[in-house]
């Protein structure tokens, strides 16, 4: 009998929704459908039809989608503090709203980092009204903004995403997946904006902290 652990018999896994939460836990960012397929399709690769990989690999992206809609709803009705997250069509499995303080005492995390309200009223005119260039961002607020979009920058919350047509072709501005990601919005569209808005930044739309597994 061999010792290598790797030759031992491991359990198939039990579905494809489970083979699914796993490959979630475990990607290192959030893994669209195109992407679980194919790693699905990779899997499979070399083995002989009939098998569990084989079969997992024809999933279509509709039911893959279905499956992941179960783990979500799996995982809120059971409340096990794991939650599922789309950002731009990507799916990740992130701890629940509310458990920050225990998951960061747990990985000894650093308490959040809480933003400025210059860079908070800099990042909603962004979030907002971008593509923006930095004289759009000064006029306003009305004080410069330099120092403050380094910093969103550094922070990857921001990032210049073209130039502009006016004289000089001033750099433009929109915020990033991190951006989504730490505010828990799965995309722009989802940025609440007041009736009769036209392109304003409520700043209560935006969290003055940068969460750690608080999101």
């Amino acid at each position: 009998m061999s010792s290598d652990p790797d030759a031992r018999a491991v359990p198939p896994p039990k579905s494809l929704q489970s083979v699914i939460g796993a490959m979630l836990f475990a990607a290192e960012r959030p893994l669209t459908v195109a992407e679980l397929r194919d790693a699905l399709k990779r899997a499979a690769e070399g083995t002989e039809k009939n098998t569990e990989a084989a079969m997992f690999a024809e999933v279509t992206p509709t039911r893959l989608r279905d499956l992941i809609d179960d783990i979500g709803d799996t995982l809120t009705r059971l409340d096990l503090g794991i939650a599922l997250r789309e950002e731009n069509g990507a799916y990740s499995l992130r701890t629940q709203p509310g458990t920050g303080a225990w998951v960061r005492a747990a990985v000894k995390a650093p308490p959040p980092q809480r933003l400025s309200r210059p860079a908070l009223e800099t990042l909603a005119i962004i979030a907002y009204r971008q593509p923006i260039s930095r004289a759009e961002i000064e006029s306003v607020r009305g004080v410069s903004a330099e120092h403050v979009l380094r910093a969103l920058t550094e922070l990857n919350l921001i990032r210049t995403i073209g130039r502009s047509e006016l004289p000089g072709r001033p750099f433009l501005y929109g915020t990033t997946a991190t951006f989504l990601e730490h505010f828990g919005l799965r995309s722009l569209d989802t940025l609440t904006r007041p009736e009769g808005d036209t392109g304003g930044a409520p700043l209560e739309a935006i969290p003055d902290t940068l969460p750690f597994a608080d999101d």
